[in-house]
Formats: structure tokens, sequence, C-alpha cells
């Protein structure tokens, strides 16, 4: 019964993230969670945390993700986030529990060009 509660989540609150609809977010956001960016060290603990920052994002950004898989706690997000100054990828890793996200670690990245170096052996995939 969890493993299809977490996916259900799980599913609903990517799909959130799409219409950027906070209040479906924060109704899947566990007491205790913990939502990080390692790259720039921030770690927000709790809703009020989590929702305050999301609250402040200017935007609201578009967020398309092009795959979600994982399963039955860990699931994980690959897409494009939006801000308005070009495409920026995003990896979404996040953890639930009994339908409520626990931790959840995002990663972002500018596209940038591929070395010519290693052309021969790449095919080109769409942004």
């Amino acid at each position: 019964m969890t493993e299809d509660t977490n996916k259900q989540a799980a599913e609903k609150l990517f799909a959130a993230w799409e219409r950027w609809d906070l209040d479906t977010v924060e109704s899947l956001v566990g007491d205790d969670a913990i939502d990080s960016r390692p790259q720039s060290g921030e770690h927000f603990v709790g809703p009020v945390n989590i929702m305050g920052m999301y609250r402040e994002v200017p935007g609201p950004p578009r967020i398309t993700w092009r795959s979600i898989r994982g399963g039955p706690d860990v699931w994980v997000a690959e897409g494009i986030v939006e801000y308005g100054e070009g495409p920026v990828h995003l990896v979404g890793i996040v953890e639930f529990s009994d339908g409520t996200m626990v931790n959840g670690d995002y990663y972002f990245a500018n596209p940038f060009e591929p070395p010519e170096s290693r052309a021969r052996w790449a095919d080109q995939a769409s942004p």
C-alpha cells in the first residue's frame, strides 16, 4: 500500500510543480521534510521554510519534466525549468514516506555546447 501511496504522491508533486501549484506542493511536504540545493549548500527544513522559499521564487517558473522514474520510496525527475532567461536543466531526487515528501535534493545546470572532440561518438539529445 505504501508503495502505491508514494508513487501517487510523487506523480502529484511533480505535476503540481509543472502548474506551480504551491498549495498542492505544500500538502505533500512532511513536518520534518528537508529540501536541499547541494550546489548552493542550502537546506530548507520543515514546511514553513520550504514553502517560504518557494513563494519567493520569481516568476512563476515554467517546469517541464522529461522523465520521472524510481520507487518505491525515492523518485527521480529530470526536466527543464525556465525562469525567463533561457532553459536550465533540473534534476529532483525526492524521497517519500507514507505519501509525504521527507527529503528532496534539486540540482540545476545551464546547458552548454558539447566539445568537438567527442562529437563522433554521440547522438545529440534534444534540450
